[in-house]
Parts: structure tokens; sequence; C-alpha cells
């Protein structure tokens, strides 16, 4: 994943890029300024900072069938402009500010509101994927060692104990087999979350 967090904007003036940029979360995070709207559906930004007046008839459309069909508000959309002007079904899924000044006034505390979603989401999909790996080592091999998953998700044992304790905790039998020294899925290798059973 990029180091490089990025927060879109469109038809924002310089001085209001200006105050966007004196508040961004942290050092990671950059403002990238577009004159084509389609550039901020087409880059990964955790936020978005758009005029809805600036915005052309087309590029509306497009705007409101990306955030109500497609990208389901896993970031944020903040437009500035008059709600009675904006569809409804786009209301759902976006935060309207009348003007830039009232967007100003809690502008902090929603960029970084949109950092900590973003950094969550990270984590969440770090942990999905290691344990889908630990799964998958579990139904090759009966009692494999803490240390043999250590060694192919390249993290500490403790680490390792904690996703299979996520994975037990979503259901998972998975036990460890003193005698064997080794954890194993109960069910003769088969995984309840890989749909085994």
């Amino acid at each position: 994943m990029s180091e490089t967090t990025l927060i879109g904007t469109y038809g924002l003036s310089d001085k209001q890029l200006e105050f966007i940029k004196a508040n961004i979360p942290n050092k990671k995070c950059e403002v990238m300024d577009t004159d084509c709207f389609t550039d901020i559906i087409a880059t990964y930004t955790i936020a978005s900072v758009v005029m809805w007046n600036k915005l052309q008839e087309n590029d509306k459309g497009i705007l409101v069938d990306y955030y109500t069909q497609i990208e389901m508000a896993s970031e944020a959309l903040f437009l500035i402009g008059n709600k009675e002007d904006i569809p409804k079904t786009l209301l759902k899924s976006v935060s309207v500010y009348p003007s830039f000044e009232e967007f100003t006034k809690n502008a902090k505390y929603v960029l970084l509101g949109a950092y900590n979603r973003k950094k969550r989401n990270e984590n969440y999909s770090v942990i999905l994927s290691k344990c889908i790996l630990i799964l998958s080592l579990m139904r090759k091999k009966n009692y494999i060692t803490t240390k043999e998953i250590a060694e192919k998700l390249e993290c500490s044992e403790r680490t390792a104990q904690r996703y299979i304790e996520t994975l037990r905790a979503a259901g998972e039998l998975i036990e460890y087999d003193v005698s064997h020294k080794g954890w194993t899925l109960l069910a003769e290798g088969k995984s309840i979350l890989w749909g085994d059973i």
C-alpha cells in the first residue's frame, strides 16, 4: 500500500486549498487538487472536497452513480453546495456543507476521521488476509506449530496466536493438540469459514 495518503479536491480556490493543506491529518497526507473531476474517482483518496456548483452536469451524474452504486462510502466525500440542488439519493452517502466556511468549522476533525477510517480498514485487511492464510495452512497440514505459522506469516509467534484466537472467536473449530504440539482444525481438517462444513 502506498505510504502517501491523498485528499482530493475539485473546484476550490487557492485560499481554500491552502486551508485544506494546513488541516491535513498528518505528514503522510497530501492534497491532490484536480481540474478534471474524474481524477478524484480514478484515484484512491481517503476524502474528497468538491464544490458542487463547479461540476459540469455530466460530472454530477458520474458522481451520483459512483457514490450511490459503486463506492458505498468507503471514502468520505464532502460536497460544498446547497442541499436542495443535490439529488436525495446522494445525500445518504455524502456530507454536505452549505458553504466552505461551514466546512472549515469541522474540517480538521472530518479529515482526521477519514484518515483514521483508512488506517482501521488497512488493519482489518491485514488481519483478514493473515487469518485466511492460517486457515489455508491448517487445511493443508494437521498439527501445524505456532512457529511454522509465524514463519509463514513473517510475524512473531505471539502475533500468530492472536490471529488464531481471532479465528476461534469467529467460530472456527481450531484446537491445540498437546500430544502433537500443533494446531488442528477439529472437523477433520475442514474449515467452517472456508465453507467446507
